[in-house]
């Protein structure tokens, strides 16, 4: 019976896309050590099934390239398949750290973001 009820809560878990922080902390860990990346943003491990699929941003050097920052990017889902059981992709967005006085550029996405 208890096993029923392990498996059953587990599942549930998946239903609402519960993963272990253990596991996220693990994930962020592995993205902070990546070179180039000055920080992360939301990261959002998703169970699709029995797989993991993440979505996060980087922040990356405001003067990086494109070609740069891409490769950064890259850098970060290759590090998160080595460090993160069961994932299968990540889509990384790459964002420019901030200048002094700059305003997010994300600004223009919150009133969607709003309930």
């Amino acid at each position: 019976m208890l096993v029923l009820r392990d498996a059953a809560r587990e599942v549930f878990r998946r239903v609402l896309d519960a993963v272990d922080p253990a596991l996220v902390d693990r994930a962020e860990r592995a993205v902070r050590a990546v070179e180039g990346v000055r920080g992360v943003g939301e990261l959002r491990p998703r169970w699709i099934g029995h797989r993991l699929r993440a979505e996060l941003a980087v922040v990356v050097d405001p003067e990086a390239t494109l070609r740069q920052a891409h490769a950064i990017a890259v850098e970060a889902e290759h590090a998160l398949l080595h460090a993160v059981p069961n994932l299968t992709a990540a889509l990384v967005h790459a964002d420019p750290a901030p200048a002094p006085g700059e305003t997010d550029p994300h600004l223009a996405l919150a009133h969607h973001l709003t309930g």
